[in-house]
């Protein structure tokens, strides 16, 4: 329903389709480790600070807090400031960012233990960034972290757990859970079927990186592979990463 809709899509065919990031829904992007699903992550984080009033908590288990700092701010100020050789003075990155959380750095709640071993702390951090913190819309990049170093079958039990305990949080406390999990060869998710199970949307990531075509290598596909109420299956438009500004933008606004 349209109330229970909190913030869009930043790539106009895949929120056509899927009717806009909605209160409650857990949805899960998922592809081969290597094909960007965190520059993903980021075009809809900042749209969403660029779009909405929302707080948004950013649980980036690969990396540390100065790196989504500065992707934040370098899609703000339209250059990859994540690069080391980027060029841009610490004092412009701050004020990027600043610009790009609107002046309100209490905006953006970026959850940085990796402490992992013990599911229930993640689960309690991610409670209090919903009830404490006001964030309507929580990032996890990557359930599969989660699993890490244990046996197969320890890692999809615990996976399964895990799926299913953020399931309920977010139908509970009405947030929006975006998270991305890496795939097996066979292309299912990785350690544990129940993170599509559990998620009310589903959108398959795939990108050519061996093409000698520089437009292609840098293409990411959406295929939505399930859909909350009545959304679309199917594609559902491409992504091109721009080199010049670091930025992954819809096909749609470059062409």
């Amino acid at each position: 329903s349209k109330e229970d809709q909190i913030g869009t899509y930043p790539f106009r065919n895949l929120n056509t389709s899927l009717y806009g990031l909605h209160q409650g829904e857990v949805v899960v992007f998922k592809g081969p480790e290597g094909i960007g699903k965190t520059e993903v992550f980021r075009a809809i984080e900042h749209h969403l600070l660029q779009t909405t009033k929302h707080n948004i908590g950013i649980i980036h288990l690969e990396e540390d807090n100065g790196t989504t700092v500065k992707a934040i701010a370098g899609y703000e100020l339209k250059a990859p400031a994540v690069l080391p050789d980027c060029g841009i003075s610490t004092a412009d990155i701050l004020a990027g960012y600043k610009k790009a959380v609107q002046d309100n750095e209490g905006r953006v709640h970026i959850y940085s233990s990796f402490e992992t071993e013990d599911e229930d702390v993640l689960l309690d951090n991610i409670r209090f960034l919903v009830a404490a913190a006001g964030c309507k819309f929580i990032f996890l990049d990557h359930i599969s972290w989660l699993g890490t170093g244990l046996q197969e079958e320890d890692e999809r039990k615990k996976l399964d757990r895990i799926s299913q305990k953020l399931k309920l949080l977010a139908k509970e406390l009405k947030f929006c859970l975006i998270m991305i999990s890496h795939v097996n060869d066979e292309g299912k998710t990785r350690g544990s079927r129940n993170i599509t199970k559990v998620a009310n949307t589903v959108i398959d990531l795939s990108r050519d990186i061996i093409s000698v075509d520089s437009i292609h290598r840098n293409t990411t596909v959406f295929l939505i592979e399930k859909a909350r109420l009545g959304g679309h299956t199917g594609p559902a438009g491409r992504a091109i990463f721009d080199q010049m500004t670091g930025r992954l933008e819809d096909e749609d606004y470059i062409s």
